[in-house]
C-alpha cells in the first residue's frame, strides 16, 4: 500500500479494514479478559497496522497512530492493554457507524453506536468501582436503562456533577440502534442515525473527563483522542 504525503496510506475503502478491525478487537478482548492463547506479538503488530490505516482513513494526522504506538510500547504495564482496546474499539465502531450512515444503512449505523457506548459505559463502571452493575445488566437481572441509572447514582455519589447529562446522552445514543423503528420514514431514520452518532461521540469523549475526575483516565492523550473523534464527527 503506497505511502501518502504526511506518512499516511492510500485507502481503497473501509470494508477490508473493517473486517480486520473487528477481528483484532475481538482477539484483543479475549487476550485481556478471557485468557486467550493468541500470539500477543502478532496481534500487537496487527493492531498497530490497523490503527495506522484507520488514522490514514480518517485523516487524523498521526494522532491515532501515535497513541497506539505509545500504548504498544508500554504493553504489560497496568492499564495499557485496556486503553489500547478502548482506543481501537471505540474509534473503529464509531467510524463504522458513519460508513453505514453513508450507505443509508441507518439500523447498522445505530447498532455500531450502541456497541461503542455500551463498551464506554463498561469502562466507566470498571473505573468507578461498580462493575457489579455491568454483571447485573449482562446477566439479565436489570435492563440497560436501570443499569445506566444505577451508574449515574454511583457517579453522583462520587461527586461527578455531569453524571445525569452523561446518562441522557448514553441512553439516546444506544436506544436508536437497539430499539430501531423500521416504520419511521427514511428521513427520520437518517436524522436519528446522525443524532445517535453525535451522542455516541459525546459520550465517548465525556467518559474520559469523568474517568479523569475519578483518578483513572485511559492511558492515551485526551486532546489527541478528541481530535480523532472530531474527524469522525466530520463524516456525519
Amino acid at each position: 500500500m503506497p505511502p501518502l504525503r504526511g506518512g499516511g496510506f492510500q485507502m481503497t475503502g473501509f470494508k477490508a479494514l473493517d473486517t480486520r478491525l473487528s477481528r483484532d478487537e475481538e482477539a484483543l478482548h479475549d487476550v485481556l479478559w478471557h485468557g486467550s492463547k493468541a500470539e500477543p506479538a502478532k496481534l500487537r503488530a496487527d493492531i498497530r497496522k490497523d490503527l495506522r490505516e484507520l488514522d490514514a482513513f480518517l485523516g487524523a494526522g498521526g494522532k491515532l497512530r501515535r497513541a497506539g504506538d505509545a500504548l504498544d510500547k508500554t504493553w504489560g504495564d497496568p492499564g495499557a492493554g485496556e486503553s489500547l482496546f478502548e482506543l481501537l474499539g471505540h474509534t473503529f465502531k464509531l467510524t463504522a457507524a458513519t460508513e453505514h450512515l453513508g450507505k443509508k444503512d441507518y439500523k447498522g449505523a445505530g447498532e455500531h453506536v450502541a456497541d461503542a457506548v455500551e463498551s464506554v459505559s463498561i469502562g466507566v463502571c470498571a473505573n468507578a468501582g461498580c462493575f457489579e452493575f455491568v454483571e447485573e445488566w449482562e446477566g439479565g437481572k436489570i435492563d440497560f436503562e436501570m443499569y445506566a441509572g444505577k451508574l449515574t447514582d454511583h457517579l453522583q455519589a462520587k461527586g461527578v456533577s455531569r453524571a445525569g447529562e452523561f446518562k441522557r446522552h448514553l441512553i439516546a445514543a444506544r436506544n436508536f440502534g437497539r430499539a430501531f423503528d423500521k416504520t419511521a420514514t427514511k428521513a427520520e431514520q437518517a436524522l436519528g442515525a446522525r443524532a445517535a452518532i453525535a451522542n455516541g461521540l459525546w459520550v465517548t469523549l465525556a467518559s474520559i473527563s469523568i474517568r479523569k475526575s475519578l483518578g483513572a483516565p485511559p492511558r492515551f492523550p485526551y486532546d489527541d483522542f478528541a481530535a480523532v473523534l472530531e474527524r469522525i464527527a466530520s463524516r456525519i
